[in-house]
């Protein structure tokens, strides 16, 4: 049996760090995280993917795994019966507030709910800028959503309000919508790989993955400087900055390197599983020293506190 590693709790990010650039997960990941499963270590996916979206990777690592989080921290779900644990809407008044805002320019707006609490994933709200990867996540995504000209009357509150578009038109919508809903909303700009779409993504103004990591410690009674968070992308820096240790895969954005506290190899050469050794055999203070502008992983080492 694999040694009790000296962390209680790894958040591991999916798109960019555990999948690799074909969006599939490597065998040799996938071993690794049977092993630190089998050392007692929770092993959470965290994700700005929807839940529905995020079962079919939970079916191919084939664990028992006790929870995910996803919609960037918006739900937290049980793994085995999909029940969610903890939603955060957002505001209905920021919401429908949103939604027409993006409407007044022209866009679609996707509006992701949970599907426990409205049955549904949601709905595409009819823009007639409709870039051609709408159509293309529509098509391919397995989340059941309904094309409408408006929201239905007494629709739930979403988790999530998406548009989809270039990212050098999204970067100028981004900072008017920081502009007129600063504090009422907090949202992304990103690429999505496995659609090959960009999109700007908003949220309750709380929601990050770290906000969902937090909820799941304090059900588990894990402190959080025994935590580990490992990911690549801007809507990973909470988690990764606020862990008591967080690691950066190779192929990370800058901004995400700078926070980190350790580096391991990119996504195609298995950064996770380099992790996972690490913890397993105790020598995470091996692993190269990121950019780091985040406290020394030392000051986080559950051992010294």
């Amino acid at each position: 049996m694999p040694e009790v590693p000296d962390y209680d709790l790894l958040a591991i990010d999916l798109d960019g760090t555990l999948l690799d650039s074909q969006h599939a997960l490597p065998p040799r990941n996938r071993a690794a995280l049977h092993q630190a499963h089998d050392a007692g270590l929770k092993i959470v996916l965290c994700t700005g993917r929807s839940f529905t979206e995020t079962r079919p990777i939970l079916a191919q690592i084939g664990l028992n795994l006790d929870a995910a989080v996803s919609v960037f921290g918006a739900l937290v779900s049980d793994v085995a019966t999909g029940r969610t644990l903890e939603r955060s809407a957002m505001p209905p008044d920021v919401a429908y507030a949103a939604t027409e805002w993006f409407q007044r320019q022209g866009f679609p707006v996707l509006w992701l709910t949970d599907p426990e609490e409205a049955g549904t994933d949601g709905f595409v709200v009819a823009g007639p800028r409709r870039h051609p990867a709408v159509d293309a996540w529509i098509e391919r995504s397995p989340c059941v959503v309904a094309e409408v000209s408006r929201l239905p009357s007494g629709c739930p509150a979403p988790v999530r309000i998406s548009i989809i578009e270039e990212s050098a038109v999204l970067e100028e919508v981004s900072a008017h919508l920081y502009a007129d809903f600063d504090g009422r909303l907090t949202h992304n700009v990103l690429h999505a790989p496995p659609y090959r779409l960009s999109l700007i993504e908003a949220f309750a103004p709380q929601v990050n993955k770290w906000y969902g990591v937090e909820k799941l410690c304090r059900r588990w009674e894990i402190r959080p400087e025994r935590t580990v968070a490992i990911g690549d992308d801007v809507n990973d820096l909470d988690m990764i900055r606020r862990a008591g240790l967080g690691v950066a895969v190779a192929n990370a954005r800058p901004a995400v390197r700078r926070v980190a506290h350790r580096l391991v190899a990119s996504n195609d050469a298995c950064g996770v599983a380099e992790l996972i050794e690490a913890l397993l055999s105790r020598s995470v203070g091996a692993l190269p020293a990121a950019e780091s502008a985040g406290s020394s992983p030392a000051t986080n080492d559950p051992r010294r506190s």
